[in-house]
């Protein structure tokens, strides 16, 4: 497969005829009767967990969402669902369009709130023009509101269009397994429209690969001496995000600020009983937390003091990052010395964040790693990360990192290659006709371009490489973190829009 930074030139050029300009400027548009509808199923599938791995009643729904109206559904052993819509009376011949979505989400909240993903429905809250979630939790637009869009379109009659195959897969956050498990001979159609984009006025049509690395460290322990005190050391407050998105915006990651903070704790006497933080591998971790054990506090307060400072200093849009220490109950056991120095050299070691950016597209991040989850069970701490590049040598040399950081503090490490690149394709009939309707409706021309971040998208156009393939959505800010919102105009604009494409389409 050739990689996408080699087709970068392409999208570069092809830009030059499109846009004019950076970004789209428009103007709010009244809820459109088809929003309103899309609206409105955001808020009921939004009742139903569906966070990765926990689909089965989402799956269910969308099964007789389309068998309560006859349309021919499927749901494959992997809780996939695709719905059939027929095509608007003298279309029916047409050649279907794909519009596809994932049913999951990813669970964040902060720890100080009270929410279990597995059985609480998210309650979406308007203000103004942003949705978010009632709680401190993120809201599931990623990517509940194409899959919202998708429901209305395929539940309102009069529109125009061609036959219809909706797709949802599972667990886009987590394995893709969804997508690699679908069946494409399922699938008529030959041009795809995904809905999991988060930039109105930005078609998407190239992405880069991502990598799994877990790496496992084994722990000894021994018995605590009678004269420390346990504590909890906390790093929270961070802004998190999308690892993709969001890696080249300055956002620091709590566990590698952990494991700096440890580092320069071994000035000190202290013992390391566990650490735990963040909770996805491709979201940038909010908070971390370290059991640890002084003999001594008067000596490891100024050290939190100057390191908070210095943290604040070097990440200036963390502007309420914080550093807390707080008595918990006596540890039980603490790791030995040589393997918390195993665990500080695996944290502070490993690569974290933009590792290059692209020669070629200003402002693409080329190839980068996030440290997004440690968590300490079973005799070890695992470190888990996911490593993304839309060049294949990068990426090798970055995997080959991570194993000879492994091997160095004999450690295992996994590496699983979880989305593969999506090269971007020169000719697309599908691409010219939606800026056409894009710059009639909007009286400016879309971005088109290649982002860092992973999509499905991948896997069907590695099984489908005839198939022209184009990702759209409306603007979501932070998703992947508590702080998740949707813009409403903007979501009803991309609904009348998607509307205006389909009827378009020849």
């Amino acid at each position: 497969m050739k990689s996408t930074i080699v087709l970068s030139a392409i999208v570069l050029g092809s830009l030059a005829l499109l846009s004019a300009c950076d970004e789209t400027t428009q103007t709010t548009t009244p809820q459109s009767k088809i929003g309103e509808s899309a609206y409105a199923y955001f808020v009921e599938i939004s009742q139903i967990p569906r966070t990765s791995g926990n689909e089965q009643a989402i799956s269910d729904y969308l099964k007789a969402f389309g068998e309560e109206r006859d349309f021919e559904t499927v749901q494959d052993e992997w809780l996939n669902v695709l719905i059939k819509k027929p095509g608007s009376p003298g279309r029916e011949d047409e050649s279907p369009i794909i519009l596809q979505a994932h049913m999951d989400m990813v669970g964040e909240k902060n720890n100080d709130v009270e929410h279990d993903f597995l059985t609480d429905p998210i309650v979406p809250v308007i203000d103004g023009d942003w949705v978010t979630a009632e709680k401190k939790t993120n809201l599931g637009a990623d990517n509940g509101v194409g899959l919202a869009m998708m429901l209305a379109i395929l539940d309102a009659n009069g529109l125009s269009h061609p036959p219809i195959e909706a797709l949802i897969t599972v667990e886009e956050e987590t394995t893709a397994i969804g997508a690699i498990e679908f069946d494409v001979t399922l699938l008529l159609g030959n041009r795809m429209i995904n809905v999991d984009s988060t930039d109105e006025g930005h078609f998407v049509v190239s992405s880069a690969s991502g990598t799994t690395a877990v790496i496992s460290i084994p722990i000894e322990t021994t018995a605590l001496s009678e004269d420390f005190t346990t504590y909890e050391l906390t790093v929270k407050g961070l802004n998190g995000g999308h690892s993709g998105d969001d890696i080249n915006k300055g956002f620091a990651n709590a566990n590698v600020l952990m494991g700096k903070l440890l580092e320069e704790l071994n000035a000190t006497e202290f013992y390391l009983t566990e650490i735990n933080g963040g909770s996805a591998h491709n979201a940038i971790p909010r908070e971390s937390a370290a059991v640890i054990s002084l003999n001594d506090l008067s000596t490891v307060e100024p050290i939190i003091g100057e390191m908070q400072a210095a943290f604040i200093a070097e990440y200036p849009v963390e502007t309420a990052l914080s550093i807390t220490l707080t008595e918990t109950e006596t540890a039980e056991s603490v790791m030995t010395a040589d393997s918390m120095q195993k665990v500080i050299t695996g944290i502070t070691q490993m690569p974290n964040g933009v590792q290059t950016m692209s020669a070629d597209i200003e402002g693409l991040v080329q190839t980068s790693n996030n440290l997004g989850v440690i968590a300490t069970e079973d005799g070890k701490v695992i470190l888990t990360a996911f490593a993304r590049s839309s060049l294949p040598q990068e990426e090798e040399e970055l995997i080959d990192s991570l194993n000879s950081l492994a091997a160095s503090i004999n450690a295992e490490a996994e590496i699983e290659k979880s989305v593969p690149a999506w090269p971007y394709k020169a000719d697309s009939p599908l691409q010219e006709t939606m800026v056409e309707v894009y710059t009639a409706m909007y009286g400016t021309a879309p971005i088109v371009e290649a982002i860092h971040a992973g999509l499905e998208t991948a896997e069907f156009a590695l099984k489908m490489p005839d198939c022209d393939i184009i990702s759209i959505g409306p603007d979501i800010q932070n998703y992947h973190s508590p702080d998740e919102k949707f813009s409403l105009s903007s979501f009803n604009r991309t609904c009348d829009f998607l509307v205006s494409v389909l009827e378009a389409l020849s």
